[in-house]
Protein backbone atom coordinates (compact mmCIF):
# COMPACT_ATOMS: atom_id res chain seq x y z
CA UNK A 1 0.00 0.00 0.00
CA UNK A 2 2.93 2.16 0.72
CA UNK A 3 4.35 1.94 -2.83
CA UNK A 4 1.62 2.28 -4.42
CA UNK A 5 0.77 5.71 -2.27
CA UNK A 6 4.39 6.33 -3.33
CA UNK A 7 3.30 5.99 -6.96
CA UNK A 8 0.68 7.46 -6.71
CA UNK A 9 1.85 10.76 -5.46
CA UNK A 10 4.46 10.97 -8.31
CA UNK A 11 2.39 10.78 -10.72
CA UNK A 12 0.19 13.26 -8.99
CA UNK A 13 3.20 15.62 -9.16
CA UNK A 14 4.30 14.87 -13.09
CA UNK A 15 0.41 15.77 -13.94
CA UNK A 16 0.77 19.02 -11.75
CA UNK A 17 3.56 20.33 -12.80
CA UNK A 18 2.34 19.32 -16.99
CA UNK A 19 -1.12 21.47 -15.98
CA UNK A 20 1.32 24.29 -14.95
CA UNK A 21 3.29 24.53 -17.81
CA UNK A 22 0.18 24.37 -20.02
CA UNK A 23 -1.45 27.21 -18.28
CA UNK A 24 1.66 29.28 -18.28
CA UNK A 25 1.82 28.69 -22.01
CA UNK A 26 -1.86 29.65 -22.63
CA UNK A 27 -1.68 32.85 -20.67
CA UNK A 28 1.44 33.82 -23.28
CA UNK A 29 -0.60 32.96 -26.42
CA UNK A 30 -3.23 35.29 -25.25
CA UNK A 31 -0.77 37.83 -26.57
CA UNK A 32 -0.67 36.51 -29.74
CA UNK A 33 -4.41 36.62 -30.61
CA UNK A 34 -4.29 39.89 -29.47
CA UNK A 35 -1.44 40.94 -32.35
CA UNK A 36 -3.85 40.01 -35.43
CA UNK A 37 -4.54 43.54 -35.98
CA UNK A 38 -1.48 45.27 -35.59
CA UNK A 39 0.05 42.10 -37.49
CA UNK A 40 -2.37 43.85 -40.64
CA UNK A 41 -1.47 47.38 -39.90
CA UNK A 42 2.60 45.98 -40.31
CA UNK A 43 1.39 44.21 -43.66
CA UNK A 44 -0.55 47.34 -44.84
CA UNK A 45 2.17 49.96 -43.96
CA UNK A 46 4.46 47.42 -45.79
CA UNK A 47 2.53 47.33 -48.74
CA UNK A 48 2.30 50.73 -48.99
CA UNK A 49 5.76 51.70 -48.59
CA UNK A 50 8.14 49.00 -48.73
CA UNK A 51 9.63 49.05 -45.87
CA UNK A 52 8.09 48.10 -41.89
CA UNK A 53 7.32 50.65 -39.75
CA UNK A 54 9.32 51.85 -36.46
CA UNK A 55 6.12 52.15 -33.95
CA UNK A 56 2.62 51.98 -33.37
CA UNK A 57 1.93 55.84 -34.79
CA UNK A 58 4.44 54.97 -37.92
CA UNK A 59 1.57 52.37 -38.48
CA UNK A 60 -1.56 54.41 -37.83
CA UNK A 61 -2.89 52.01 -34.31
CA UNK A 62 -3.80 52.92 -31.15
CA UNK A 63 -0.21 53.37 -28.54
CA UNK A 64 0.96 50.41 -27.06
CA UNK A 65 -1.11 50.62 -24.24
CA UNK A 66 -4.08 50.05 -25.78
CA UNK A 67 -3.78 46.61 -26.39
CA UNK A 68 -3.98 44.84 -23.16
CA UNK A 69 -5.76 42.19 -20.91
CA UNK A 70 -5.44 39.90 -18.30
CA UNK A 71 -1.93 38.93 -18.58
CA UNK A 72 -0.46 41.36 -21.67
CA UNK A 73 0.47 44.98 -20.31
CA UNK A 74 0.85 46.58 -23.72
CA UNK A 75 2.01 45.59 -27.48
CA UNK A 76 4.15 47.87 -29.45
CA UNK A 77 6.01 48.31 -33.18
CA UNK A 78 9.56 48.60 -32.37
CA UNK A 79 12.83 49.18 -34.79
CA UNK A 80 15.11 46.27 -32.88
CA UNK A 81 15.97 43.51 -33.24
CA UNK A 82 14.38 44.89 -36.64
CA UNK A 83 11.72 47.51 -38.10
CA UNK A 84 8.69 46.02 -37.94
CA UNK A 85 9.07 44.06 -34.57
CA UNK A 86 5.86 43.49 -32.87
CA UNK A 87 7.05 43.47 -29.20
CA UNK A 88 4.32 41.81 -26.37
CA UNK A 89 4.89 42.74 -23.16
CA UNK A 90 3.37 40.48 -20.23
CA UNK A 91 2.63 41.31 -16.40
CA UNK A 92 3.52 39.43 -13.54
CA UNK A 93 0.18 37.33 -13.44
CA UNK A 94 -0.26 33.32 -14.29
CA UNK A 95 3.01 32.44 -14.23
CA UNK A 96 4.54 34.87 -16.25
CA UNK A 97 7.36 37.28 -14.75
CA UNK A 98 7.07 41.33 -15.10
CA UNK A 99 8.27 42.51 -17.60
CA UNK A 100 8.42 39.30 -19.79
CA UNK A 101 8.51 40.18 -23.58
CA UNK A 102 7.41 37.77 -26.51
CA UNK A 103 8.47 39.46 -29.96
CA UNK A 104 6.99 38.58 -33.69
CA UNK A 105 9.78 39.75 -36.04
CA UNK A 106 8.48 39.91 -39.57
CA UNK A 107 10.53 39.44 -42.77
CA UNK A 108 8.92 39.98 -46.20
CA UNK A 109 9.00 37.41 -48.89
CA UNK A 110 7.06 37.44 -52.10
CA UNK A 111 4.11 39.31 -51.64
CA UNK A 112 3.58 38.32 -47.81
CA UNK A 113 5.22 38.55 -44.70
CA UNK A 114 6.90 35.76 -42.26
CA UNK A 115 6.73 36.21 -39.01
CA UNK A 116 9.49 35.13 -36.58
CA UNK A 117 7.97 33.87 -33.12
CA UNK A 118 11.44 34.35 -30.07
CA UNK A 119 11.93 35.46 -26.69
CA UNK A 120 14.95 36.60 -24.71
CA UNK A 121 13.32 36.53 -21.43
CA UNK A 122 10.53 33.91 -21.50
CA UNK A 123 11.78 30.47 -20.93
CA UNK A 124 11.42 27.47 -23.82
CA UNK A 125 9.06 26.00 -21.88
CA UNK A 126 6.64 29.17 -22.04
CA UNK A 127 6.59 29.86 -25.83
CA UNK A 128 3.47 28.57 -27.64
CA UNK A 129 3.96 25.88 -29.76
CA UNK A 130 3.87 28.17 -32.53
CA UNK A 131 7.55 29.72 -31.49
CA UNK A 132 9.01 26.32 -30.66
Amino acid sequence: MLITLSIMLVMMTLAITTYSHYSQRANVSTGLTLTSAIRLAVHEYFTRTSRFPESNVAAGISPPEAYTDTYVRSISIRATPSPGTIAIAYKGKGGISEGDTLLLVPTASANSIRWKCTSFTLLGKLLPASCR
